[in-house]
């Protein structure tokens, strides 16, 4: 998980964005102008993860667009049964981010499941401690992001993120303009989350839009398959992701917020989040893009063959009968403010 999607190594961009938000008045446009004036593209949603050929051997960052990759561009009609899937654009980057089925009431709101961190501010990501509620949201959400299907494209404006978080989870739903009925109706599929997290070995497709590094015309909905590691607690920057799950899955930027679906449920299990950086080997520990676990006697190791994911299994906890969210209903299980 990085801050940035940008064209000059993350960690110096980031400690200019935090420059600017320390200076004031003249001296931020200034700054401001300076990275936008150079051409660098701003994104609170990268991340940069590894990706493995087909023999799950890891392979450098830089042959992403090799047809090495163990993953495989989906099509419309290949992919029909993952249209709930799609492009999460905050107008400064991008993410993935998929529809899930909240129940069946004809006018319970369209929910979207994504990363906290595809929901930053244009220079401030959420804190360490912070959960947000009921924020307005300028995000749009994009569905059928197939290669092949572009006439067919659906953009739907988010009306709100009903609950965001990157304390101890790395997640954020945001409920849609239209109802899910309206989106069902319009053939789009919704997935269904687990109520319980994967078992270790369980066999994964991780549906989502890779953009970084990735040429303009692969980049649409790819599936990339693996199985599920063990849990770990993941720290990276001042962030601590508990009960991470390991997988080697082909991760690259943009497909933040990915659901990880188990192909013995066919239920998302969990959403992808972070991996570690080729271009971060030289960085410290538990840096961004070098994320570290943390063991329970406080042992930090760095494993660059492993990506992470975040649990999701205490989200359907939190609807009601009638497919709305409510944090404050006593079966919810999320942490509250």
């Amino acid at each position: 998980m990085s801050q940035f999607q940008l064209r000059i190594p993350t960690i110096h961009v980031i400690n200019l964005v935090r420059s600017l938000t320390r200076a004031s008045g003249s001296l931020q446009s200034v700054l401001l102008l300076a990275i936008v004036g150079c051409g660098y593209l701003l994104d609170a949603t990268k991340i940069d993860a590894a990706i493995f050929d087909r023999s799950g051997r890891k392979i450098p960052d830089r042959d992403v667009n090799s047809d090495r990759v163990n993953w495989q561009m989906l099509s419309t009609a290949a992919g029909r049964k993952y249209n709930g899937i799609g492009l999460i654009d905050v107008n400064y980057g991008v993410c993935t981010g998929f529809l899930f089925a909240t129940g069946v009431h004809p006018t319970a709101p369209a929910y979207v499941l994504t990363n906290g961190h595809c929901q930053g501010s244009f220079n401030k990501l959420p804190t360490d401690r912070e959960i947000i509620v009921n924020r307005s949201s300028k995000t749009k959400f994009v569905l059928n992001y197939f290669h092949d299907s572009k006439p067919d494209r659906l953009t739907i404006r988010v009306k709100r993120m009903v609950y965001g978080t990157m304390k101890n989870n790395d997640i954020a739903i945001l409920e849609l303009t239209k109802t899910q009925r309206e989106l069902t109706t319009a053939g789009i599929i919704p997935l269904k989350i687990a109520p319980r997290p994967p078992t270790v070995g369980e066999p994964l497709t991780i549906v989502g839009v890779p953009s970084e590094g990735v040429k303009d015309e692969l980049n649409f909905l790819h599936a990339t398959t693996c199985k599920t590691g063990e849990l770990a607690n993941v720290k990276e920057d001042i962030y601590n992701w508990k009960r991470s799950i390991r997988h080697r899955c082909s991760i690259v930027g943009g497909m933040s917020g990915s659901p990880m679906i188990s192909l013995t449920t066919h239920r998302v299990v969990g959403i992808i989040n972070t991996g570690v950086n080729d271009n971060a080997d030289k960085q410290l520990p538990c840096s961004l893009n070098r994320p570290c676990e943390v063991s329970k006697n406080g042992a930090v190791q760095i494993f660059s063959q492993e990506n992470y994911g975040q649990l999701v299994d205490r989200i359907p906890s939190c609807f009601d009968q009638r497919g709305r969210f409510n944090l404050h209903q006593s079966t919810c299980k999320l942490e509250r403010p």
